[in-house]
This record gives structure tokens, sequence and C-alpha cells, in this order.
């Protein structure tokens, strides 16, 4: 649903500002080539923006993450928008799907008919006489209508080739095959399957057709038609049936056609006029394409080596470890111990000492082994687990649990459906809370957790915050997540460490 609220705005929004920059600045020059390429580039545009999103490289110090999740497998990242629009209109289509249903069958009604014209111009080829000249094919049609064109096909009425001026229309015809209008008009009319709710679009298809009109008389008049006798063509002309996505030798602008024609040329210094078009389409880029993309160096933190049993060990100097009822915690949660529950603190400073072959190099560093009295809080309650936000060159070690954690196994676990299904399904369940989006919060949310041997996903917490709704949205996310297929190492199930960054951008 917000996906396709934002198709809705960005795509309004964007062909709203690229058409008041042609009716402010292009609309009268007569530059009627590059008009051509603005006006369709800016319906194509408009059109693909909402899919767009360009990432921007963002060099620079950031924090960098400490705690259990170090070393664990970074997971790309989850960017997951806002519906923060001018409010009503989410509401409206959010609590009335009847909309998006209304949308779509729109859509599959206008498909219908433009399959229907298009096969009745088809039959109108294929059942009268043709005749080939110039690279242009002749369909000669019972209908009384004005001539018109489609693809390389120009119609022409067996009734009225008698008709005044009937050379300068066929001329007029013919110069939309070979400037290749027909191509503008069939775009047109699949983007307005997807585009036919927005009032722009409606606007610059007009304002297409009618600048096909002033190439093909600038044409025709530069192959020496006076003006005069062509205008005199143009406002007796005989209109009769005609095929709307078919060019056709329209008499409804004519008088903007008349007017066209007499209009001194544009000087070149004009063309300077389409750089707020470029300008314009740029900052539409920036606003609704882009988004950043952090580069940060390796944390000091992610340094280190995997033990025996593929824990990550890392090497931070002069920091001791901390163990305390022989599982390891940090000075935090060794600050929190009550003293009286303490039964017994045993410091070893020696590098050789007996807890190097246990825990690996960081022991080397010093040990702080801390018994507390039984019966007493046992330092599950008060290790690292509690603890949310870190911030680099903390001095956290890695928790262990009652099973070890990994981070790279021989097989790693698998999320139901794959990588790609994962990110789906945070995109989908995330919901940007209403507090974050008033107050304008935005950033990226760091969550680790460990698919456990069951599958099940545990000890979720989040290792770099940047708000506590948004905080406490990822956790919910990522808590919700159905079970995975477990990692294995040597054949047996095992714990893995995963860490993955979802990051919450205001639109």
């Amino acid at each position: 649903m917000n996906t396709f609220i934002n198709y809705i705005t960005e795509s309004g929004i964007s062909l709203g500002l690229l058409s008041l920059v042609y009716f402010a600045f292009l609309r009268n020059e007569t530059f009627f080539k590059a008009n051509r390429l603005f006006l369709l580039g800016a319906v194509v545009f408009s059109s693909l923006l909402p899919f767009l999103h360009l990432r921007i490289i963002q060099s620079g110090a950031s924090i960098t993450l400490n705690s259990t999740g170090q070393g664990s497998t970074m997971l790309e990242t989850v960017t997951v928008y806002s519906t923060n629009m001018s409010g009503f209109l989410s509401q409206l289509i959010n609590s009335n799907m009847l909309l998006v249903y209304l949308y779509f069958a729109v859509s599959a009604v206008m498909s219908f008919m433009l399959i229907f014209r298009i096969s009745r111009i088809a039959y109108l080829v294929f059942t009268n006489p043709r005749e080939h000249k110039d690279g242009i094919t002749f369909v000669y049609i019972e209908e009384d209508s004005s001539p018109y064109s489609f693809l390389h096909f120009l119609f022409v009425s067996k009734k009225n080739q008698t008709h005044p001026g009937w050379e300068k229309m066929l001329a007029h015809e013919s110069e939309h095959i070979r400037q290749g209008h027909t191509a503008d008009v069939l775009i047109l009319e699949l983007i307005s399957l997807f585009q036919w709710f927005n009032p722009f679009f409606w606007m610059l298809r007009r304002v297409i057709k009618e600048n096909h009109e002033y190439m093909a008389d600038r044409a025709v008049l530069q192959n020496g038609v006076p003006v005069d006798l062509y205008k005199q063509v143009l406002i007796s002309q005989f209109i009769g049936q005609q095929f709307r996505i078919a060019n056709n030798f329209n008499s409804s602008l004519i008088k903007s056609r008349i007017k066209m024609m007499t209009r001194i040329k544009s000087s070149k210094l004009a063309t300077l006029r389409y750089l707020s078009g470029i300008v314009t389409i740029l900052l539409l880029l920036v606003v609704f394409a882009c988004e950043k993309k952090e580069v940060t160096p390796e944390p000091e933190a992610q340094k280190g080596f995997l033990n025996d049993q593929g824990v990550f060990i890392s090497n931070l100097d002069k920091d001791p470890l901390i163990i305390i009822d022989e599982q390891l915690a940090d000075k935090d949660a060794m600050n929190k111990l009550d003293p009286q529950n303490i039964q017994s603190i045993n410091v070893v400073k020696n590098q050789d000492n007996q807890f190097v072959a246990q825990y690996g190099e960081k022991a080397k560093n010093g040990v702080i082994s801390i018994q507390t009295k039984e019966g007493s809080n046992d330092a599950r309650k008060n290790n690292i687990e509690g603890i949310s936000v870190v911030s680099y060159g903390s001095t956290t070690p890695k928790v262990e649990s009652t099973d070890p954690v990994f981070n790279i196994v021989e097989e790693m676990p698998e999320f139901p459906g794959g990588d790609l299904a994962l990110r789906q399904f945070i995109a989908k369940t995330v919901k940007y809370p209403v507090s974050a989006q008033e107050s304008g919060k935005q950033g990226k949310v760091y969550v680790n957790f460990v698919v456990e041997k069951d599958g099940s996903v545990g000890r979720v917490k989040v290792v770099r915050g940047v708000d506590p709704a948004l905080d406490m949205e990822a956790l919910r996310v990522v808590k919700s997540s159905p079970k995975w297929t477990p990692g294995k190492q040597r054949g047996e199930a095992v714990a893995v460490s995963y860490t993955v960054p979802i990051n919450f951008m205001l639109q």
C-alpha cells in the first residue's frame, strides 16, 4: 500500500512541477523538436521516478558497532520510507481499499480500449486496398473522414480526394509519419494506463500532440507551401470520423496552429530556458530518488579471530576480560553488582593464565573473575544483553550464551525464501512510527540478533539506535521474524549472529 501511495504522490508532484516549467518558460518558444523531447521526457521521467533509488556514497567517520554483534554477518540495508505526505490522501487510501481496486479496474478498461483501437486500425489495414509510395503505405478506406496516420500507414478516404487542399492534408499527415510521432502517441497511451488519475498527465499529453501539429505544419511550410494558402486549408478542411490513437489533420487546434505559424522564431538565447527543466529534474532526483549509503572503515572492534569453537574474539588492547559466575560480561554489568552479593574477586594479570586456552587472546590482557554468592542475581541478568546502544571504542566483549554463537559457519542459516524474502518481510512489516514522522526523525537502526539452533530468532538488541520509537519498531519487526533454517557447523545445528541495518527515511 505504501508503494502505491508513493507512486501516486511522487509521479504527481513531478508531473506538476515539469508542467509548470513548460507552461511558464517553454510553451511559446518555437523550438518544437526540443519541446517534443522535453515533454515526452517529462512524462516518462515522472512515471519512472518512484521506482528510482540512487545511492550516494557518504564517506567520513561514523559510529561503529561493538557489542554482541561484533564480527557478525552484516546483512544488506533495508530502507523503509514513510508515508508522510499531506496526510489526507494517505489516510483515505489506507482506509478504503476500494480506491485501489478502482485504480486497477480503470487501468484494465483502458487497456482493453487501447487493444480494441489498435485492432480496429489493423483491421482497416488488412481489409482495404493499399499502395506504397516513398516509404508510406496509403490505405484507401470507405469512411468519410479526413486523412489520418498511424505508424507508416496513411489512411485516405476514397470520398474526399477532391476536397480543396487535399494534397496539403496528405503532406501534413506524411510529416507525422516521417517524424515518427506515432511512437510518442503509443508511449503516451501506455503511460496513461498507469497515470490516468493524474490531471497533469492529460495536460502534458494534449500539449505533446499539439506540438506534433506544430512540427508537421512547419515541415509543410518549409516545403514551399504559402502560409496564407495553408491557413485557408486549415479553416476549410472537412472533419469526419477519426481514431483518437492515430495522428489526424485535427481542426481543434486550428487557432493555436495558425498563431504559431506566424510567430517569430525564438532566439538561440532562449534555449537557456531549458535549464529550468534540467534543474527541476535534478531536484526531483535529489528529493525522491537519492539514498545515502554510508561507507565506514572496518571498526577496530571487528578485528580479531575465530577460536576453535568458531566464536569471534576481538583484539582490544589493554582491556581486561571480565567474567561473572563463569560467564563473559562487561564493565557495566560488573558495576551493577551489589558488593554484598560478591563472594570472591580474582584478578589474573599473567598473560599465560589459564583463561587464555578457554577464551583466547583477549584473556592475555588480564582477567577479572567474579563469583557471586549463591542465590544472588546471576550474571545473565546483569550482562551486556541488557545494553542496547554502544559506541566506538567500547570495551564490551562478545557475550556468550549457553550455546556458543558463531559468526561464519559451513552452512549459514537461511530465511524462508532467501535474502530477498527477508528484505521484503522487513520492508512490509515495518510501520514507520507516526511520532517519528511528526518529529522528523529518520536514520539507520542496527539490530543484532541470533538465529538459534532451532531456527528461532533470539537475543535481539539494538546495537546502534536513532530514536526510541524507531528503535522499538526495528526490534519488534526482527523479533517477529519466522523461523529460519538453522546454520550448521560440522553437521550440527549452531547459533549464528547477524546484524541488519534498517534505514528509516522520511519522504
